[in-house]
């Protein structure tokens, strides 16, 4: 009961250091607000800031490293999920968007300075600058890891490719808010036709993000292990949760009724993805593992 009373109040703690971080650097920064007043946007931050926490929390808790490595690693699965991968989407699509490319930089630069903090402190506060990295291949290189799993990667990228259009139609375009955001039309075509008519270049730019996430999920995995279905949760939950979150924000660029389409998208595609991410890189993982043991007996 200790323990868990202590926790609290560590999260609790570093709920309140994720608040004042990301209002400090976005006045540093300089980043607009959306059209709500201050009164109305509290409430949004506060529940973005107990979602990344709770779930940044049980990733540095239960991940096998330790010190800065820990640090770096929650700082590329934060930033990486929540900033780079969703604001290179935006350039993409931003002749619907309309978002200038110096906001672009000022929300990408702002989120950098207000996750450092976070992971720094995060890491620190829950004792995890602590002891040795506890697991048998500490001492194998993310970089070599990623290069022996791609052709792992490069399946689990065809199945992002698959699952972002899936879902994108049977759960996003079902809202007719969203299909006039994007098209300037309510109009919706069978599935089918609605794939035949797209861009090749889109499905080219999902293959390119695929690989990208499939890059973050490697360190997911490689951070937490692969002994249990913890790690299946956790990693749906980092990327569904981290992805998801900051629609809950209000802002100049995108309606409510567009951002809750996206937000039942995203937080079931990606629940989704992270999950099979981990049935996918299991095996290949498994067997860095072994090849580790041989080299060590």
């Amino acid at each position: 009961m200790k323990k868990v009373t202590i926790l609290l109040l560590k999260v609790i703690l570093l709920i309140t250091i994720m608040f004042i971080s990301m209002a400090v650097s976005s006045i540093l920064i300089g980043v607009k607000h959306g059209p709500e007043s201050t009164e109305n946007t509290v409430i949004p931050v506060l529940i973005y800031c107990i979602l990344n926490t709770i779930i940044l929390t049980l990733f540095i808790v239960k991940s096998r490293l330790r010190s800065y490595k820990l640090v770096a690693v929650s700082f590329i699965i934060f930033w990486g999920t929540q900033y780079f991968m969703t604001q290179i989407e935006t350039l993409y699509f931003n002749s619907a968007v309309k978002m200038p490319l110096e906001e672009l930089i000022r929300n990408v630069t702002s989120g950098a300075i207000h996750i450092f903090v976070f992971s720094l402190l995060a890491v620190l506060i829950l004792g995890k600058f602590k002891g040795e990295t506890n697991f048998q291949y500490s001492n194998l290189k993310i970089k070599t890891i990623i290069i022996s799993a791609i052709p792992n990667m490069i399946l689990l990228s065809i199945v992002y490719v698959i699952i972002y259009f899936v879902f994108g139609y049977f759960v996003a375009w079902q809202f007719a808010d969203l299909r006039y955001y994007y098209t300037g039309s309510t109009h919706i075509m069978n599935f089918f036709t609605h794939m035949s008519s797209q861009d090749p270049v889109i499905i080219l730019f999902q293959l390119f993000r695929g690989f990208l996430w499939s890059i973050l999920a490697v360190i997911i995995i490689y951070s937490l292990g692969i002994e249990n279905w913890l790690t299946y949760i956790t990693t749906g939950l980092i990327f569904s949760i981290l992805i998801t979150s900051p629609l809950i924000f209000p802002n100049f660029y995108m309606p409510v009724s567009v951002r809750i389409g996206h937000s039942f998208e995203l937080s079931t595609s990606m629940f989704t993805f992270g999950v099979i991410s981990v049935i996918i890189l299991k095996n290949k993982l498994h067997l860095n593992k072994l090849a580790i043991n041989q080299l060590n007996s």
